[in-house]
């Protein structure tokens, strides 16, 4: 096993003026009234309809909330709300090639169900989209997020998770038993950069097949004057099959969605900003076989590859910084077999930034050094490390 060598530092002001991690675990009415409506709007899609009926089928076998879900609801699988979220997905991923990961961030800007109103006021902003698709977006989401608090209201579907409050409360306590304590001040060491809060939201409403523990975690933030929230939305990832169990009783799991989604909120926004010359290079993945491998992984550009390196990248050394070298080491035979095979040489790289904090306060003032490891990589060096 190759020796990574970590240069501990002493913690910046902010970590010492932190009286305790600010990181709950939780579950979100909101959240799961949407993903309960994506139930519901199955069978009207028009979009990845197959495998929007599919996930219905295979997740109820092994996910209760959605089987009770269906059982509960199947007299409104033609309620006005199931046709108006099939066609707000149709929409949006038709016409603006935006997925499902996206309206989380607009339910968590909404004040949680029952309680109406905005906690603070939400917009839609993509850099990729004009001017006039983000305001046609930020009108698409606040709409149907309306029409959603009134199907919540009108169905009282506020029973339902009074009914379900054990299992929820179950599969909060499952998830917590396999988190690190101060990995947050893990984090915030390693990239420089304070955050308000961190908030996990088990979500057993959220279809995603499972195998092999494979779950989704899917990252949003939100804006505040004094910061960002940050959370990580979170799937089931064990099939459950008896009542002692809640579909998060992985450790492997648990600990790298949450980190690898808390993480996208310290990596994405830097990246993005250096967008002009990423665009020089991306050629890289273009021309090479990464684009072809990556693809089932729905990583379609050079951008997000590298985004996702980094993040992937950024687990490792918050692992190394909590002096889990055993965790460090299971993540990244874990990413190099799914193809970040450039995660050595960031490492490599990243003892520059560990032994000279106080010439790079932070992660976005080194980021410029870490691109070079994706420029210079080379098509033939890139080819080689995918061939089988």
């Amino acid at each position: 096993m190759r020796i990574v060598l970590l240069i501990f530092f002493s913690l910046p002001l902010f970590l010492l003026a932190q009286q305790k991690e600010n990181f709950t675990i939780t579950f979100n009415k909101n959240i799961e009234t949407y993903f309960l409506a994506e139930i519901l709007a199955a069978d009207h899609r028009t979009t990845n309809k197959s495998f929007e009926q599919y996930k219905v089928s295979e997740c109820s076998k092994y996910q209760p909330i959605v089987k009770r879900a269906l059982a509960k609801f199947k007299s409104q699988i033609n309620h006005p709300i199931a046709k108006l979220t099939a066609a707000l997905n149709d929409t949006l991923l038709a016409k603006y090639d935006i997925g499902n990961d996206n309206m989380m961030h607009p339910l968590l800007y909404h004040n949680e169900f029952p309680a109406t109103g905005w906690n603070t006021t939400y917009q839609y902003s993509n850099t990729n989209k004009t001017e006039k698709e983000n305001k046609e977006i930020t009108l698409l989401y606040i709409n149907f997020i309306d029409e959603l608090w009134k199907f919540f209201i009108e169905e009282k579907i506020d029973a339902f998770f009074e009914e379900n409050k054990d299992f929820y409360s179950g599969a909060v306590t499952e998830f917590r038993s396999h988190i690190p304590a101060s990995f947050t001040m893990a984090m915030e060491e390693f990239y420089g950069q304070h955050m308000q809060s961190y908030s996990v939201l088990v979500s057993p409403m959220m279809m995603w097949p499972i195998e092999e523990n494979e779950g989704r975690g899917i990252g949003a933030r939100v804006k505040i004057t004094s910061g960002l929230k940050i959370y990580e939305i979170a799937s089931p990832y064990v099939r459950v099959y008896d009542d002692k169990h809640f579909g998060y009783d992985h450790e492997f799991m648990a600990r790298f969605l949450t980190i690898h989604e808390f993480g996208h909120s310290f990596v994405n926004d830097n990246v993005v900003k250096h967008r002009k010359r990423l665009k020089k290079s991306e050629f890289l993945f273009d021309s090479s076989l990464l684009k072809e491998k990556m693809t089932s992984y729905g990583i379609l550009d050079w951008e997000v590859y590298i985004i996702e390196s980094l993040v992937r990248t950024g687990e490792i050394q918050v692992a190394l910084l909590q002096k889990d070298p055993e965790r460090a080491d299971r993540l990244r035979q874990y990413h190099l077999k799914n193809h970040f095979f450039l995660i050595p040489l960031l490492e490599d790289k990243l003892k520059i930034y560990n032994s000279n904090r106080n010439t790079y306060k932070n992660f976005a003032a080194f980021l410029p050094e870490l691109l070079t490891v994706f420029e210079t990589s080379g098509i033939y060096f890139i080819n080689d490390h995918l061939k089988e």
